[in-house]
């Protein structure tokens, strides 16, 4: 019985929507309904894929060329035994894995001209993790070529095999120290920092050119288990290294952008919120019209023996399709460019100043699921003016007066 009457209610429904949609203000109102929903419902699912794209995006560069936590000297910038220090980091609770680089600041001179850059070395293990998949010429980290920036072979005007002259110094800096390398790759990590300087090389030929010693190390890094544990993890390290050492997170390294997302959470919700409110509030014109439009066929149902409740459930039903509609074209208009951003890169930043030198986006499935359902409940809260209105219609003066 309960169907019935609920698949009477879907029935009459459609036909006062195919019935509205023959008159042209009616038309118009509901077209405008559904795209204010759907612009809406646009903005926010964008504004949040945006800044969940940048945390990514950090996580993701902090991984492949620094880590969850970085371990320095205080004093000078060599670590030295730093395979002891890695083995008692690795007995702390919490860390998943522990490694190291050597990073030297240096010159790099073609024919081009000269260069600032960094001098990575990077074991094994990082090379074919992190680095290799952003490779996109040549090969990886080997001991016969390095692997280079993308914008940084830019300006020094060097391809695969290619010869780089980099000018460094000794552990002490008393003297300078003069090595070629071959460029084997070229890499794009998407982070202008990086992509603007470095030079990736084997941890091993990297302490050879600059005569080092086989254990040392400018940073010992620390990956974590679990990230929302990372400054915990973090006073736990410095406890275990000692006042010399110099102990930062990914976050602490990217301060600037991280302080920037942060601020960011709290009011582009909030403001993109209203928008979507106020597109929302559209709606109730459109219900409005479709009152006043049906006044007399409201009547007759009610004539007959339908209850408010059901003529209630009638303009709910057209409230909630609305919504519905608006919301999902919303999220596909937001998936297709979500798509078109993550494959062309059609904006562009400047790395400078944002860090990445295109807008990152996110595929995260809570704000399409989020933000569509907080529309369609939007829609069925403003729908209770209209559906309060056509229930109080009285049968008698809407028949004598139509």
């Amino acid at each position: 019985m309960l169907i019935r009457q609920f698949s009477l209610i879907l029935l009459l429904a459609k036909r006062f929507a195919r019935s509205l949609r023959a008159d042209g203000f009616a038309r118009f109102t509901t077209i405008v309904s559904i795209l204010s929903v759907a612009l809406g419902s646009v903005a926010l699912i964008i504004a949040i894929s945006v800044l969940h794209g940048y945390e990514e995006k950090i996580e993701e560069t902090a991984m492949r060329f620094t880590s969850h936590i970085e371990a320095k000297p205080i004093v000078g910038d060599i670590v030295g035994r730093a395979t002891g220090a890695m083995s008692v980091l690795r007995r702390i609770e919490g860390v998943r894995n522990v490694d190291m680089v050597l990073n030297r600041e240096a010159l790099a001179r073609t024919r081009a001209g000269v260069d600032g850059i960094v001098l990575s070395g990077v074991t094994s293990m990082r090379a074919s993790q992190f680095i290799s998949p952003m490779v996109i010429q040549g090969s990886g980290v080997t001991t016969s070529g390095a692997v280079i920036g993308e914008s940084l072979a830019k300006t020094l005007k060097v391809d695969i095999d290619d010869t780089l002259v980099v000018y460094a110094a000794n552990a002490n800096a008393s003297q300078p120290i003069l090595f070629t390398t071959r460029v084997g790759g070229i890499l794009r990590s998407g982070m202008a920092t990086y992509d603007n300087s470095v030079v990736v090389l084997p941890i091993e030929t990297v302490r050879q050119k600059l005569r080092l010693d086989d254990d040392v190390a400018s940073s010992i890094l620390v990956t974590c288990t679990d990230i929302t544990q990372v400054r915990g993890i973090a006073s736990r390290v410095r406890d275990v290294l000692g006042p010399r050492a110099f102990v930062q997170t990914y976050l602490d390294t990217f301060q600037a952008i991280a302080a920037w997302i942060d601020l960011q959470k709290k009011p582009i919700p909030i403001v993109l919120g209203l928008i979507s409110i106020v597109a929302v509030f559209t709606v109730i014109s459109t219900l409005l019209i479709a009152v006043v439009e049906k006044t007399r066929s409201i009547a007759i149902l009610m004539a007959i023996g339908m209850t408010p409740w059901r003529i209630m459930l009638i303009f709910l039903i057209r409230s909630v399709t609305i919504g519905a509609l608006g919301s999902s074209i919303g999220a596909g208009m937001a998936l297709a460019f979500l798509w078109i951003q993550s494959t062309w890169h059609v904006i562009r930043l400047d790395g400078a100043i944002y860090y990445v030198s295109e807008l990152p986006v996110s595929f995260s499935v809570a704000p399409f699921i989020i933000v569509p359902a907080i529309s369609i409940g939007l829609c069925v809260i403003v729908a209770i003016v209209p559906m309060v209105l056509a229930s109080r219609i009285s049968p008698s003066r809407a028949l004598r007066f139509s």
